[in-house]
């Protein structure tokens, strides 16, 4: 594993960058793939992630259980340094076993899109322990108004197995001193 693909410096904040990301979101609205943005309409939320420790994370939208919608943190190098930088990308319904469901809210699709790069310019830093795409997605979660989503990261996941392994150790020590 290179440091390349260990740390991003944070989101560029320009207009030349968004437009980047508007180009796809338009590409998705000529496909037929984007529910009107300026309706406010019920969303089913989702995450889906791949498989292992430290896998991508990214949430999932979708308004008809037919078209379904990434909102994740990916990455663009800008003279040559790598940035974080927002991503939607269409999944295809057979992914959805894979997925998660967090919750349903009613919104405007365009404040959802509002709501992903905000949280993305102040995001700060990507580091692939801590600070990554499943902090990401915790974050917009509760950005859109989902805080009792489950939130449970790998880097949680290995503090919380240390913290039950001293216990543990803990516990075996002083049973023994009983003995």
């Amino acid at each position: 594993m290179s440091c390349s693909d260990i740390f991003a410096e944070p989101m560029l904040d320009t207009d030349e960058y968004l437009n980047k990301y508007l180009e796809q979101l338009d590409e998705l609205g000529k496909k037929g793939l984007l529910p009107k943005l300026d309706e406010v309409r019920q969303y089913k939320v989702y995450s889906i992630k791949g498989s292992g420790f430290g896998a991508h994370k990214s949430i999932v939208l979708t308004t008809d259980d037919e078209h379904f919608l990434t909102v994740e943190l990916g990455f663009t190098k800008v003279d040559g340094v790598k940035h974080i930088y927002p991503v939607t990308r269409h999944l295809p319904k057979s992914s959805k076993p894979k997925m998660e469901k967090l919750g349903t809210i009613v919104a405007k699709g365009e404040d959802l899109i509002v709501k992903a790069v905000a949280v993305m310019k102040h995001f700060g830093s990507y580091f692939k322990f801590c600070n990554n795409c499943q902090d990401y997605c915790n974050k917009y979660a509760a950005a859109i108004g989902l805080q009792g989503a489950p939130s449970l990261t790998d880097g949680d996941k290995v503090a919380l197995a240390g913290l039950v392994g001293a216990i543990l150790a803990f516990l075996v020590t002083v049973l023994r001193k009983k003995d």
